[in-house]
C-alpha cells in the first residue's frame, strides 16, 4: 500500500515526466499486479479511497493544475482513464458480482462528472478530447 500510495502523490508533481511516469507505473501496479486483482472487497476500498479517489480529486484542485496548466489537461485525462480502468477492472467482475459497489460507482460517476466541467473553457468538455477519454478507458 505505501508503494501506490507514493505513486499517487507523485501523479501531481510539478514535474510532467515525473507525473506521467509515476501516473504509468501507478496503472501497472493497480492493473497488473495478481495481489490487487485477488484482494479482497476491503482491500479494494482502500485502494480507492487512499489512492484512486484524492487523486483525482487532486487534480481537480487549481492549486495542482497551476503548477503546469499547459499539461495538466493530458494528466487530468489520464487521471479519469485510469479512475475508469481500475474501477471496471477491479469492481466490475464476476467474481465480485454480489457486492454490493454502488458507493464507488456513486463517488466514480461524481469525480467523472467534475472533471467535465473543471472548466468550462477546457478542452476537457470537447467532443474531439472526450472521444480520447474513452478511447483511453476502453483500450
Amino acid at each position: 500500500m505505501p508503494l501506490v500510495v507514493t505513486l499517487g502523490r507523485q501523479s501531481t508533481n510539478a514535474s510532467r515526466e515525473i507525473r506521467h511516469s509515476a501516473l504509468s507505473s501507478l496503472q501497472r501496479v493497480l492493473l497488473g499486479s495478481p495481489l490487487i486483482r485477488e484482494a479482497e472487497q476491503s482491500k479494494v476500498e482502500e485502494i480507492f479511497n487512499k489512492v484512486v479517489f484524492p487523486l483525482v480529486d487532486a487534480l481537480l484542485k487549481p492549486q495542482v493544475a497551476s503548477k503546469d496548466p499547459q499539461g495538466m489537461l493530458e494528466t487530468r485525462m489520464k487521471g479519469s482513464a485510469l479512475l475508469c480502468r481500475v474501477f471496471m477492472h477491479l469492481e466490475v467482475k464476476e467474481s465480485r458480482a454480489k457486492t454490493d459497489f454502488r458507493l464507488l460507482w456513486i463517488q466514480v460517476l461524481d469525480l467523472l462528472d467534475r472533471l467535465m466541467h473543471v472548466n468550462r473553457g477546457d478542452q476537457l468538455v470537447s467532443y474531439p478530447l472526450s472521444m480520447y477519454v474513452i478511447s483511453l478507458i476502453l483500450a
